[in-house]
């Protein structure tokens, strides 16, 4: 059975949709204000990985994804460098997507961005000013913390403890320091729409909590983001959403699922603190298979020390699978089992993945259970078991598609990727590559998404793209 740990709880529990059959996932997207590091990669990997488990387990997956392109931080880098917040989003966030699909992080069923829901965002407001749990001061618009009476429910923080903090900002407006803000009032240089309140632009919290309803609706099974975003974000995004959709105390949220943090050093890797590893970098350099590999080799759950030694040696345990494959490309079928400890190794690899990813996703579990096989089929091919390389070659066969839940299964099978790709996927590519020298990121993605529904993946490397046929899973 399935079971994911809750953060609200504070414990595993087993998995059970509230809709039998279909899963409802929310997860905290970028605020693109700057070039992705490999940070923002996590909890997209860790999401994809979630999302082809519960398909594989029989559930339709609604997952709904948010960009922020309205935000404090993204106003003021636009205004530092002097263009338009609009364009500045859009640039980095077309970045970010492409070395997204460069990681095999498939789409999700909707991708939203704040300003296109500006709409639902005033609507949740004037619903928390009608019940008293919002109140309009100096021409924006706060949520009256105390009118929640399980605020600190998620993040299990008591009110008296908590203080003006960096993510908690003061106003002389405000009637208590813990109020935030819902919609802030128009002021200069900055975006702003209009609203029964005065025209302004949304808060930050606010916004998250729209789009999750316009998509999914009040209830959520699953809803996902950094462990950095538990307080104050989701826990100001919890508490407005059941008090403006009346859901009278009852969750919102079936489970709450958060990733750790990549550090650097210790450090949490952050773009103000300019110590992130650039992720297209790391992909350019590794290869998008190792990245993505290394990016699960910890529990979603723990912390991610960043080190290129570590990355480095991920993609050397990768290339071992790799070789393994081409190994045994032309075995003949296995006639009969391969006895002893490593002939189950071999034959049970699809089964203890599944068991690995049903325990709260545990993909390092899963890694593990790759690399014990592909050490039992090394070991048994040298001492010449021609039933082993058979069976080697079954399983990896099997094994492909069983990776392809990790999002790495195309990786395992080199011989694919010398395919040349037929002539509309070839002019497909020569336009890409005029897109991106143009600098028209968003035709580049339009252009992979293109291919890639065509059974066609193109992964960038420092020697040029490289197209191959997409694993099917």
């Amino acid at each position: 059975m399935l079971a994911v740990y809750d953060t609200a709880t504070g414990a595993v529990r087993p998995f059970e949709s509230r809709v039998p059959g279909q899963v409802t996932a929310y997860v905290c997207g970028v605020t693109p204000y700057a070039e992705a590091h490999l940070g923002h990669a996590r909890p997209a990997v860790v999401w994809d990985v979630i999302t082809r488990h519960l398909h594989h387990r029989g559930y339709r997956v609604t997952l709904v994804v948010n960009i922020t392109d309205v935000d404090d931080r993204l106003i003021e880098r636009a205004l530092a460098q002097r263009v338009p917040v609009a364009a500045l989003a859009e640039k980095h966030a077309a970045q970010y997507l492409a070395d997204m699909h460069r990681l095999g992080v498939a789409d999700p069923t909707y991708l939203s961005r704040a300003t296109e829901n500006v709409e639902p965002i005033i609507t949740l407001i004037e619903r928390l000013l009608a019940r008293g749990a919002a109140y309009q001061a100096g021409g924006d618009v706060y949520l009256r913390v105390r009118s929640a009476p399980d605020y600190g429910a998620l993040s299990h923080r008591r009110l008296e403890d908590l203080r003006v903090g960096v993510r908690i900002v003061p106003s002389a407006h405000k009637e208590d320091p813990l109020d935030f803000a819902l919609w802030k009032g128009e002021r200069p240089g900055e975006p702003a729409w209009p609203a029964p309140f005065g025209r302004g632009r949304p808060g930050w919290h606010i916004e998250c909590s729209a789009m999750a309803w316009r998509y999914l609706g009040p209830h959520i099974d699953l809803h996902g983001g950094g462990v950095d975003l538990v307080f104050p974000h989701h826990e100001n995004e919890r508490v407005q959403s059941q008090m403006a959709l009346d859901l009278h105390g009852e969750p919102g949220v079936g489970w709450w699922v958060h990733n750790g943090m990549v550090t650097s050093s210790g450090v949490k890797m952050s773009k103000s603190l300019g110590n992130g590893a650039a992720l297209s970098a790391l992909i350019e350099q590794h290869g998008a298979a190792p990245v993505r590999g290394y990016l699960l080799s910890v529990h979603y759950r723990s912390p991610l020390d960043y080190s290129e030694e570590g990355l480095r040696d991920f993609a050397r345990g990768w290339e071992r699978v790799e070789r393994l494959w081409e190994a045994v490309q032309g075995a003949p079928p296995a006639a009969e089992p391969v006895p002893g400890e490593r002939g189950e190794l071999l034959a049970r690899f699809p089964e203890h993945l599944d068991g690995a990813l049903d325990a709260d996703f545990n993909t390092p579990a899963a890694l593990g259970h790759l690399f014990d096989m592909v050490r039992a089929a090394n070991a048994l091919i040298a001492e010449g078991s021609r039933a082993a390389a058979g069976l080697a070659r079954r399983n990896l066969l099997a094994a492909r598609d069983a990776l392809g839940i990790l999002g790495l299964g195309g990786a395992a099978a080199p011989a694919n990727r010398a395919g040349q790709p037929p002539e509309p996927i070839q002019r497909l590519l020569a336009e890409r590559d005029r897109a991106r020298a143009d600098k028209d990121y968003a035709r580049a993605d339009a252009l992979r998404r293109a291919m890639a529904e065509q059974g066609w993946v193109v992964e960038d490397r420092r020697e040029g793209p490289l197209v191959r046929p997409v694993t099917p899973l």
